[in-house]
């Protein structure tokens, strides 16, 4: 059993199981990476703010006073909706640059040895990093701040709904990222499916409104619930996805006190 289940995942048909470039078979690869993509989301965001807004005891360190504007959060729901279509052309698109066999996805766990597994995950968000980072400085531009990025501020107070608040636009460009870097760095399919649940994860976790990273130590090193909302307020520092260096680097960071 355990054989085939590791066959499984190192076969092509596995990831996809039809013609991405019929019409039928990329319609019904779109609706099921959608559907896939609106579970996942829902339901982290949905449990995240019962949790930590809706429950009495309390969890981690409250970083306002969670009264929103009103129509707030059915505002970052309807955009959440937008950017999730959005999100699912861009799987879809991974999936026929795959068949088109232009991409650098590989199927056997040992092509680049075991290790190689993890290793690309790192790198991947490395990169990402550099990326994120200054397409995010970039769209503070005041121009294309208006254009592209003011949806997401809205949410001047964070709530777990903001998490896939974007114009279309802006979601374009965080998109992107994926379907580029298959073209050039090697990675296996599950670690790709890993990486899109990290970055749900870490996006619930940077706008929740609550800070639970209790260490500082961790915190100097990773963006936090309070080192994002500093952002969402001041808009001129912290502009990070994953991991502080940049900010650092780049002198935006508005460190703890």
């Amino acid at each position: 059993m355990r054989n085939f289940s590791i066959e499984h995942f190192q076969k092509l048909e596995s990831y996809i199981p039809v013609d991405l470039l019929s019409f039928s078979g990329f319609t019904m690869a779109y609706l099921i990476v959608l559907f896939f993509i609106l579970v996942r989301y829902f339901a982290m965001v949905g449990i995240s703010h019962w949790i930590f807004w809706e429950r009495e005891n309390q969890f981690g360190v409250i970083l306002h006073d969670k009264k929103l504007p009103q129509e707030q959060i059915k505002t970052e729901i309807k955009w959440s909706l937008v950017s999730s279509l959005i999100f699912a052309l861009s799987g879809v698109l991974m999936g026929i640059s795959w068949q088109l066999g232009i991409t650098k996805l590989y199927l056997q766990f040992d092509h680049y040895t075991l290790w190689y597994l993890p290793l690309s995950f790192f790198l991947y968000s490395l990169i990402h990093e550099f990326y994120f980072y200054f397409t995010h400085l970039w769209m503070h531009r005041p121009k294309l701040y208006k254009i592209m990025h003011a949806v997401h501020h809205k949410s001047v107070k964070t709530s777990p709904w903001a998490s896939f608040s974007f114009h279309p636009w802006e979601t374009i460009v965080h998109a992107l990222f994926l379907p580029i870097l298959i073209l050039i760095i090697p990675i296996h399919p599950v670690v790709v499916i890993f990486y899109l649940t990290f970055m749900t994860i870490t996006a619930i976790s940077n706008h929740l409104g609550v800070e639970i990273i209790p260490f500082k130590v961790v915190r100097d090193f990773f963006i936090s619930g309070e080192h994002h909302s500093k952002h969402h307020k001041k808009m001129k520092v912290n502009f990070g996805l994953y991991y502080t260096f940049m900010d650092k680097l780049m002198r935006t960071e508005e460190r703890e006190h």
